[in-house]
């Protein structure tokens, strides 16, 4: 009995999560400096791994509002498109979510389109979902137009799981299915302050408020 009491303890579950999230950040938060394109175009992480960083940022993401509020000061990122290279450049001119940086002063908004286009929409993702398990209350990714499976079929998602995961993108298990399963989940919208709606493209003519 005690042993499946201390599995689902707060501690042991928030050490588990940390196993889950370092190996991520560790690997993929640093200086475009330091940074070099993989030889052979490999992602340098496991399916395996990549499909319980999905699992747990799933359980997060969904016991987290559609509309999030966030404190000011707060940066915020637009479409990222794979570009992973321009990301790290980012985070190296203004600071970025650690410890070190400016993740106790500003909270993080990032407005979709993670995916597409770029070449390393893998890192992209990865790196983001670590820190939003990292700093769930500090971190936000919504919602773009590309998290979504008619889209990012067509404009390189698909083709980069399929090439640097070696997977059949159509199993349902593939980590290409999962990763569109999680964008499902994913918040359409967030208010800064009370004040700043921030949104992917846009606001439908039907829509006549945010609550």
């Amino acid at each position: 009995g005690n042993f499946s009491e201390n599995m689902h303890s707060p501690k042991t579950q928030s050490i588990y999560l940390e196993s889950i999230y370092t190996p991520f950040i560790n690997s993929l938060l640093r200086s475009a400096k330091t940074w070099t394109p993989p030889k052979d175009y490999k992602f340098s992480f496991k399916p395996e791994q990549i499909g319980r960083l999905i699992d747990e940022s799933i359980k997060l993401i969904e016991s987290q509002p559609l509309v999030i509020h966030l404190r000011a000061p707060a940066k915020i990122y637009g479409s990222l498109h794979g570009q992973y290279e321009d990301l790290l450049r980012l985070f190296d001119s203004w600071g970025g979510p650690t410890e070190y940086g400016d993740i106790e002063s500003f909270d993080y908004l990032f407005l979709g389109n993670y995916v597409d286009r770029g070449k390393y929409s893998l890192e992209i993702l990865c790196l983001l979902l670590a820190l939003k398990l990292k700093y769930p209350e500090q971190f936000h990714l919504i919602r773009g137009s590309h998290e979504d499976i008619k889209i990012n079929k067509n404009f390189g998602f698909a083709e980069e799981c399929a090439q640097r995961l070696g997977e059949d993108i159509h199993h349902p298990k593939s980590i290409y299915q999962r990763f569109n399963t999680l964008f499902g989940y994913l918040p359409l919208a967030a208010v800064v302050q009370g004040k700043i709606l921030c949104v992917h493209s846009g606001i439908g003519s039907t829509l006549q408020s945010v609550s």
